[in-house]
């Protein structure tokens, strides 16, 4: 069998049960499935999945979007609602695919092998660190502050200097981990400490939110 792990939020018992089915023939591993957002939570941050499929309205208070807000693994999308308001939403998560039921085994194969790409592309960067290079994945870097034609890469324990815009660190990395939060600052959002509508704390660092990003970084770190 596969060893993509797959993770599956589906409040429809039959659909889920399709999906399971399908993945399985498709010989993918299915590690988890939940019907409500709260212990899909919880689910996935101990069973680790690969990939989470989520449908976006599920039974709650929270939707599959909010669920995607807060995973940093590549995503599908599954819905019955296509509205702009819905697919603007879940395209601010940068998901890896996004499927409309009903859904069929050669949409959700292509679906899957998308999110397995992002898998095989995580988001890495190549530094020089005195006569070597070094190579930083993504959970290695806490925040990035921008200095001229350079970003200084702030890790746990020391900094990393690398030639680059933030618009080429973001397009580089291809993660939804990382944001934007002012003209000078990019931020991983799985290393905030604290925050508030002015300011984030990173590892004792303080980083300035710009009142450009203000609303999209909220709801994207809340």
């Amino acid at each position: 069998m596969n060893s993509i792990k797959i993770y599956i939020l589906e409040d429809e018992i039959i659909t889920q049960e399709l999906l399971k089915q399908t993945l399985e023939d498709l010989d993918f591993t299915i590690c988890g499935m939940a019907t409500d957002v709260e212990t899909a939570l919880t689910e996935i941050s101990k069973l680790k999945p690969d990939i989470a499929i989520l449908d976006i309205r599920v039974e709650g208070l929270q939707t599959g979007v909010w669920l995607g807000s807060q995973l940093d693994i590549p995503l599908i999308y599954l819905t019955a609602f296509n509205d702009k308001e819905t697919i603007k939403a879940a395209i601010a998560t940068k998901p890896a695919s996004y499927l409309v039921k009903p859904f069929n085994t050669k949409d959700l194969f292509i679906a899957v092998e998308l999110a397995v790409s992002r898998i095989k592309n995580k988001g890495q960067i190549t530094v020089k660190d005195k006569d070597k290079k070094v190579i930083l994945l993504e959970e290695q870097i806490l925040f990035a502050k921008k200095e001229d034609q350079y970003l200084i890469l702030h890790l746990k324990d020391s900094k990393k200097l690398v030639r680059s815009s933030i618009k080429g660190f973001l397009k580089q990395m291809n993660s939804s981990s990382f944001l934007q939060v002012h003209r000078s600052y990019v931020i991983n959002k799985n290393s905030i400490d604290a925050f508030n509508t002015k300011e984030i704390s990173i590892n004792e660092n303080i980083i300035p939110i710009s009142k450009t990003f203000t609303k999209e970084i909220i709801e994207a770190i809340s």
